[in-house]
């Protein structure tokens, strides 16, 4: 089977030449030939090569000559050279000129086909990098052009602390782009050629989120058949994104803080230290010091990554940024997928500014998709947005007593589980925490409600309220 990727041959022996194309194109390859380094040029400049393999002692310019007007010319072409007089030295002079690989004549067969394919592979992994390096590019400017005060100050931030080694907490609601402003650090700075390492702290098990961090050998547990390196080492040099970080159990917490102090990791069931060079950067939509005092975070842990704290705010308070980010969102659909929708109507304005976002610019994104896949006019309507009609009650609603902060955000919880018909995972999604979050506030609540001696809240929280004043949300949303 032919493929579409081409190879072009540079050879002086005519023979060999013939015998590498015949070879190579029954394995699939397209292949054009040259019998020099001048010939390879011309063909060079009219069509696009995926590889070049070329003989490195040749009359007039040398395979030498090739490989460094490729690496100034075509820096996107992989060289490799085959020699007959090969030695160490010009291996190394070869490699160091930019060439791909080196192998000796008489060539193998096998062994040149898997280095072409291996040269066409990092070609591909070279282009798609590029072009994400590019889309990451063009997604962070359209976000870090603002209007809001707030937000152009966390970027004046960000810019004087993009190559520091400090860590960064970043806080927020759920959706209001913390690992958008992690990566923008990361590769704005002075680690961006290293890697950037996310790891959601909410979405491992408790008991594996330590071979997650920190690797381990084979044999340390039933079914570890091969070394396998942590998150903390494959972002060495580079940067870790802890999301979720108030989710770590409090094992891993232990284990996090003597990374922090010393810079180095043990794998699961080995005794070798392994010293680290990573940037932390955590983040979390909870309150950690609330966590502090109810035994859920340690103290000495969150000084360590609070170093720097960045809130950022959730999208209802810069909402001079939703149109303008609509109709980004709008245009990244189009250059994808061929929508109708160029723009939005003065009422669908209306509704996207007005709307209290509780997901934040993750829903937002999710909204202008699902609005753009819907619509069928020029202008996206407010019906193609499919939004609830009424914003759920403000946090800040009236009672007719005087209670406790806790006793309110009791009271809200359950009536959002009443909402969702009990489901804690629905309820806990709408809160913008995780399920397992949810169970700690409610756990906290409980034993802090449990001191006080009017406390009314030790009710089932499967079910909604019925002991509410008159003129509660709750009692409100009954009916």
């Amino acid at each position: 089977m032919r493929t579409s990727e081409r190879l072009l041959l540079v050879d002086d022996d005519e023979t060999a030449l013939a015998l590498m194309k015949e070879l190579l194109e029954n394995r699939g390859f397209r292949v054009d030939c040259a019998r020099d380094a001048d010939r390879a040029q011309a063909l060079l400049e009219k069509t696009a090569y995926h590889v070049v393999a070329t003989d490195l002692k040749m009359p007039g310019r040398s395979g030498m000559d090739l490989v460094k007007l490729c690496r100034r010319e075509y820096p996107e072409i992989p060289v490799v050279v085959i020699t007959g007089r090969g030695s160490i030295r010009s291996a190394v002079e070869v490699l160091k000129a930019g060439a791909f690989d080196y192998l000796s004549k008489p060539v193998q067969m096998d062994e040149l086909t898997l280095v072409i394919r291996k040269a066409m592979a990092g070609r591909r992994l070279e282009t798609q990098n590029t072009f994400l390096r590019g889309e990451l590019k063009r997604t962070l400017g359209c976000l870090h052009e603002t209007a809001n005060a707030g937000v152009r100050q966390i970027y004046r931030t960000v810019d004087m602390v993009k190559d520091e080694d400090t860590s960064l907490l970043l806080q927020g609601e759920s959706g209001t782009g913390k690992e958008v402003i992690a990566r923008l650090i990361h590769n704005s700075g002075r680690r961006s050629a290293g890697s950037f390492v996310p790891i959601n702290c909410g979405a491992i098990p408790e008991g594996l989120i330590e071979s997650e961090l920190f690797g381990y050998e084979r044999g340390a547990f039933t079914g570890a058949e091969k070394r396998t390196p942590g998150k903390l080492e494959i972002a060495d040099g580079g940067t870790l994104f802890l999301d979720e970080i108030d989710e770590l159990p409090p094992r891993a917490q232990v284990a996090l803080l003597r990374f922090i102090q010393e810079r180095e990791i043990v794998p699961l069931g080995s005794t070798r230290r392994i010293s680290v060079n990573v940037r932390l950067i955590a983040a979390t939509n909870r309150d950690l010091e609330f966590l502090i005092r109810n035994g859920g975070f340690r103290d000495d842990l969150y000084y360590r990554i609070n170093v720097l704290p960045l809130y950022l705010p959730p999208l209802r308070e810069r909402r001079e940024d939703i149109l303008p980010f609509c109709e980004w969102f709008l245009k990244s659909v189009k250059a994808v997928a061929q929508r109708p929708a160029r723009g939005f109507s003065a009422a669908a304005k209306s509704v996207l500014v007005n709307y209290h976002w509780p997901g934040n610019m993750r829903e937002l994104r999710n909204v202008v998709d699902r609005a753009a896949i819907i619509c069928r006019g020029p202008l996206i309507e407010p019906e193609a947005l499919l939004l609830p009609a009424e914003n759920p009650p403000s946090a800040s609603f009236a009672v007719n007593e005087e209670i406790s902060l806790e006793e309110l955000e009791m009271r809200y919880i359950r009536w959002m589980l009443a909402r969702r018909g009990g489901n804690r995972t629905q309820c806990a999604e709408t809160l913008g925490i995780s399920p397992r979050g949810l169970r700690y506030k409610l756990k906290a609540l409980e034993d802090a409600l449990e001191d006080s001696p009017e406390d009314s809240s030790a009710d089932s929280l499967e079910n909604a309220p019925e002991d509410l004043p008159e003129d509660s949300i709750e009692a409100r949303a009954k009916d």
